[in-house]
């Protein structure tokens, strides 16, 4: 390409840069800071539950504009029937069968979806790890259903974590994802997950997800699920509120903090009998 020179001169007149000038990091601090790793984790863990309700707020207003369905759950029961209303109401997009495909995590597995569709048509899969059919189940399903270990507010983000048992592919191949998510899982911002990341260190990949799959390649109309699920719905189970802890009593000696009944508090009055007494005794 010939056209880049002509486009980098543009670049280096608009930020006045001589041509050949080096440039640093350093030049730009403002731009390169970084928050200290420590100060983020503290603000995660010491979020209160009115910040926290305040972070799902600007997570559903974000969610809208992405295409993402947010479902707030009050209880574990409610994401249940939420997962299965939505299993439910939904058809294959590729054939009849309808197969659907769950990590093999304890948020997932405890809902136990095989009782309730053991009366009808639906055949659960889980990603045991070390199946050798895991790729034909996932290409039959046409739901997939996965924990994500972060929830990014600021972004709607979901930050999937491959690890044994929970392949990437459960929530890229199937046509519909659910998310499985809880507050106390939620960040505020990017800044936050990558600090969150590097404390977890994840052995194998992990998937940055906003939104479904679209494009606007053909003639710039959007289109979703080309290269992916092409609806994503997120059921955010909301903690409970904590009351605070009560102050613990300190225990007091009560000869420390009261006067006996044969104390009497020293007055003018007594202090001046006092003196007197000590006068009489020494003549």
């Amino acid at each position: 390409m010939t056209n880049e020179f002509p486009f980098l001169e543009n670049v280096r007149k608009a930020l006045n840069i001589p041509r050949g000038a080096e440039r640093t990091k350093n030049m730009f601090p403002a731009l390169f800071a970084r928050k200290d790793k420590k100060e983020l984790l503290e603000a995660i863990e010491k979020r209160s539950y009115a910040e926290k309700e305040q972070l799902i707020k600007e997570l559903s207003e974000n969610c809208t504009p992405l295409g993402i369905t947010l479902h707030i759950a009050e209880t574990e029961v409610d994401v249940e029937d939420i997962t299965v209303d939505i299993i439910r109401t939904k058809d294959p997009e590729f054939s009849h069968n309808r197969h659907i495909i769950q990590h093999n995590h304890p948020d997932i597995s405890g809902m136990k979806l095989w009782k309730r569709f053991n009366r009808e048509s639906v055949t659960v899969h889980t990603t045991f790890e070390g199946d050798s059919e895991i790729t034909e189940k996932t290409i039959a399903s046409y739901i997939g259903i996965t924990a994500p270990s972060i929830t990014v507010a600021e972004s709607a983000t979901l930050v999937q974590i491959t690890s044994p048992g929970c392949p990437r592919s459960t929530s890229l191949v199937p046509s519909i994802h659910i998310a499985l998510i809880r507050s106390e899982n939620l960040v505020a911002s990017l800044e936050e997950a990558y600090a969150l990341l590097k404390e977890l260190a994840p052995k194998e990949s992990f998937v940055f997800i906003s939104g479904p799959s679209k494009t606007a390649d053909i003639e710039a109309h959007l289109v979703h699920g080309a290269h992916g699920p092409k609806e994503l719905h997120i059921i955010l189970l909301k903690e409970d509120e904590k009351e605070p802890e009560p102050v613990p009593e300190i225990e007091t000696n009560s000869e420390d903090t009261q006067k006996t009944d044969t104390e009497e508090e020293p007055t003018a009055i007594n202090l001046e009998k006092e003196a007197e007494s000590h006068s009489e005794e020494s003549k």
